[in-house]
């Protein structure tokens, strides 16, 4: 059995390696490296790394011949499904001469709209798979030309099947997806408070040295309240600062190891793989159903391993794939 992962925002990730980036001059770069990603693609990486079963779908693009040779040749089972737009090329600039460590910056391309019948072949291939499915996995933005609502409507068929839906997605297509019940929610602290609090704290900055702030006790107590509302489980990633595991009212922090800024090398696509190696864990640990009556000790578990798979990914150049040291001892 497999785990379906679904990328709404699918393109090229293009990684340059840099001393420093000097604005208004002619920047020569030194390294450059190119991979097919988007949240879900680097999932669904991250997941074969760690020995599961996984395919991906995407809209596909003119360019999608590239995307798809790209993925061949890493053994990646990505399965474009036919649309008429070019594909994204989004650009992580890393300038190693920092004398605190690494500095990246992110350049993304907004996404080319999708024709109506790659939503509707979308959905009957997610249909057609479900059948053989252990999981569903639906991360990142979504595409203009998707309807409203589409990861929820995806995430329902799901639930008819029985199969669990992780989803690491924010704004009103996270709350209109809480209906399908979904198994786990994994989101980063800025992007819960902008979906479910932002009347009351604000759309952001408060897991951006705020420390304070987001250990103040109305505000746990706000975020124990969407938990009970939505009887869903949150995990909020902070980046290098505790995650906090939410459900049913109760929060629980967990220390996150601390990763020195010699050790970083780039950090984009490290919340995919923690992700990734969330969902692995519990399915090794082959977790107890009902989903949504996970034991906490399970999580938390589940969550220690996809820490040292976030900072594992962290350690090389490329979005969604762990150092080699890493696969070594761990699988």
């Amino acid at each position: 059995m497999s785990v379906i992962c679904i990328c709404l925002s699918p393109g090229l990730q293009h990684t340059v390696f840099i001393d420093a980036l000097i604005p208004g001059e002619v920047n020569r770069l030194g390294e450059v490296l190119v991979d097919v990603a988007g949240k879900g693609v680097n999932v669904c990486r991250v997941l074969r790394r760690l020995g599961r079963r996984a395919v991906c779908l995407a809209q596909g693009g003119s360019n999608a011949d590239e995307l798809s040779a790209l993925a061949r040749r890493e053994g990646l089972d990505l399965r474009f499904i036919p649309s008429s737009g070019r594909l994204r090329t989004c650009t992580s600039i890393v300038e190693t001469s920092g004398a605190h460590g690494n500095r990246v910056t992110e350049l993304v391309e907004p996404s080319s709209p999708v024709d109506e019948s790659c939503v509707v072949a979308l959905s009957k291939t997610v249909d057609d798979l479900l059948p053989s499915a252990i999981a569903l996995v639906i991360a990142g933005s979504m595409a203009p030309g998707y309807p409203a609502g589409f990861p929820a409507r995806l995430a329902g068929m799901a639930q008819d099947y029985g199969v669990p839906v992780f989803l690491d997605m924010q704004g009103s297509e996270l709350r209109a997806a809480l209906a399908a019940r979904p198994a786990v929610i994994k989101i980063n602290l800025d992007e819960f408070v902008a979906t479910f609090l932002a009347g009351r704290f604000g759309t952001s900055g408060l897991s951006r040295g705020r420390a304070e702030a987001h250990a103040a006790p109305e505000f746990m107590e706000a975020i124990a309240e969407v938990s009970t509302l939505h009887s869903a489980v949150f995990v909020l990633t902070r980046g290098a600062d505790s995650t906090l595991l939410v459900r049913n009212g109760v929060v629980r922090t967990l220390p996150v190891p601390r990763l020195s800024a010699a050790e970083t090398i780039n950090p984009i696509g490290s919340g995919d793989a923690f992700l990734a190696g969330m969902l692995a864990q519990l399915l090794v640990m082959d977790a107890p159903r009902p989903w949504d009556k996970l034991p906490m000790e399970t999580l938390e578990s589940a969550i220690g391993f996809a820490t040292a798979c976030a900072q594992s990914n962290a350690r090389t150049a490329r979005p969604g794939v762990l150092d080699d040291s890493f696969v070594l001892t761990r699988t």
